[in-house]
């Protein structure tokens, strides 16, 4: 165990030596190679190099080093190692809010995982990444009780002016918000779309999901159901749970169509 955490402080201490072993973990490497990359000097190189060749981490060929079997397996596992402590660093806010139990995982299998936080600097992070998705997807599905005006903006876009497929439950707060915005006239679009199927959902929605071309995505909000995250994931066992919820909100949902905007909402959802 000592020797073990010896060579983690050793790999730690040094940025170095991480470029270094990542580096050779692509392709057998010569030391001027080596120093490029870390912009440290030869002698460095050079102490790093002959500490890997010491643990048999690598082998040298003339000029050329590469790594042994045994070091491509430290070098991946040391990847995948600081990979999960920046994964865990960029979910410590966010986890309490998750409902990994309700999923059934834990936070190993968001390893892969796409994470956007809302900061202080940039509190519209997740907006910004939102619109990005809708931009680029060419299928989408959402469940949700916000569509702020740049989402709505960028639906019209994928949809209206592309060809997006859309499928949405959306609460009554909704449609309100945004036929009382500025981009009213756009969001009649998009519900008026043969490529699109909205719905509305008379009832609280706890969990906000979207899945766009077979990524599933988790909105993370606060105890104030304030915004702060999302999870970006291909993962099956989150895919098949954000399908279900959405299946299972559809379902009972009042299918909204272009003419039901001009009535109350009210009149809209009793006759479902």
């Amino acid at each position: 165990m000592n020797d073990t955490l010896d060579d983690i402080r050793f790999l730690g201490d040094s940025k170095h030596r991480a470029v270094v072993l990542d580096r050779l973990s692509e392709r057998p490497c010569s030391r001027a190679t080596l120093r490029e990359a870390t912009g440290a000097s030869s002698a460095t190189v050079g102490r790093i190099l002959q500490s890997f060749e010491e643990r048999g981490w690598l082998t040298r060929e003339g000029s050329t080093y590469r790594l042994t079997a045994v070091g491509t397996f430290v070098a991946g596992s040391f990847a995948r190692f600081r990979r999960e402590l920046a994964l865990a660093d960029e979910l410590t806010e966010l986890l309490p809010h998750l409902p990994l139990d309700e999923i059934g995982i834990g936070v190993d299998r968001l390893d892969d995982a796409f994470v956007t936080r809302a900061t202080q600097t940039n509190p519209f992070a997740v907006v910004s990444r939102v619109r990005e998705l809708e931009l680029d997807s060419d299928t989408a599905l959402s469940l949700t009780d916000f569509f702020p005006e740049p989402c709505i903006d960028g639906r019209y876009e994928a949809i209206v002016d592309g060809t997006q497929t859309f499928e949405a439950v959306f609460a009554p707060v909704v449609i309100r918000a945004a036929m009382a915005s500025d981009s009213a006239d756009k969001f009649a679009a998009i519900v008026a779309s043969d490529r699109t199927e909205i719905g509305v959902y008379d009832g609280p929605i706890p969990q906000p999901v979207m899945f766009h071309d077979g990524t599933a995505c988790l909105v993370v909000r606060d105890e104030e159901n304030i915004s702060i995250g999302m999870i970006e994931t291909d993962d099956p066992t989150v895919v098949e749970w954000v399908l279900a919820l959405f299946e299972r909100f559809q379902a009972d949902a009042t299918p909204l169509s272009r003419v039901d905007l001009v009535e109350p909402l009210e009149e809209v959802l009793s006759r479902a």
